[in-house]
């Protein structure tokens, strides 16, 4: 096989979000549990998008490692953008994340990675469209809140 040089991979801090939390539903279901967790608000800054999080407009849905999380943000400039976080969650002690974590008032370290997808309209905010992003995130739990931090793939 000939050898070719391994690309090297650059990424750009775009924005940061904090998704503030009032309530957490574990539902209980034959296999696992899930967790329903609305956001009630929140504020995006960065150097490419600046706005809020619109209170109740999705949910994190976690089960075993695996988010999925879907919320609308408003920019600054008043347009609407759908976002959809997919990852994983796990605890670095090597513990298995609980559902009784999201209950904890103490802070626990995560390796929370993400991969969102947007819907934005087109105009200023139209690149977040047809750019490949990855995030990364951390919880905090007084008051409850997380952190997303995301990055394009240059």
């Amino acid at each position: 096989m000939a050898e070719h040089p391994v690309p090297k991979i650059k990424l750009d801090y775009a924005f940061s979000v904090r998704i503030d939390f009032h309530e957490r539903v574990v539902i209980d279901g034959p296999v696992r549990s899930r967790v329903y967790v609305p956001p009630s608000g929140g504020e995006i800054w960065g150097p490419r998008l600046q706005g809020k999080v619109v209170p109740y407009s999705g949910a994190d849905y976690a089960s075993n490692g695996l988010l999925n999380a879907h919320y609308m943000l408003q920019a600054d400039d008043g347009a609407w953008i759908y976002i959809y976080n997919t990852g994983y969650i796990r605890r670095k002690d090597g513990k298995p994340v609980e559902v009784d974590d999201t209950k904890s008032d103490k802070e626990i370290d995560y390796y929370f990675r993400i991969t969102p997808y947007f819907d934005a309209p087109f105009g200023p905010h139209e690149w977040l469209n047809r750019t490949v992003m990855v995030g990364t995130a951390k919880r905090y739990p007084n008051p409850d809140h997380t952190i997303f931090t995301y990055y394009a793939v240059l």
